[in-house]
């Protein structure tokens, strides 16, 4: 879909863009940006229910 083509090749974002998704559609995103992309990028972290923290390792 047009949508899609646009997010993944949108130029304000200089070649870098972050993706939020929920972690059942993880491989049904990767797949969309891998075919418009040539590559799935990478998993950079996760979101997880509880007290608001940030972990960095």
């Amino acid at each position: 879909p047009e949508w899609q083509r646009k997010l993944v090749t949108d130029p304000q974002t200089s070649g870098g863009l972050l993706i939020a998704c929920a972690p059942e559609a993880v491989e049904a995103v990767q797949a969309a940006v891998r075919a418009e992309q040539g590559e799935a990028g990478t998993i950079v972290g996760e979101m997880k229910a509880g007290a608001a923290r940030v972990v960095v390792a």
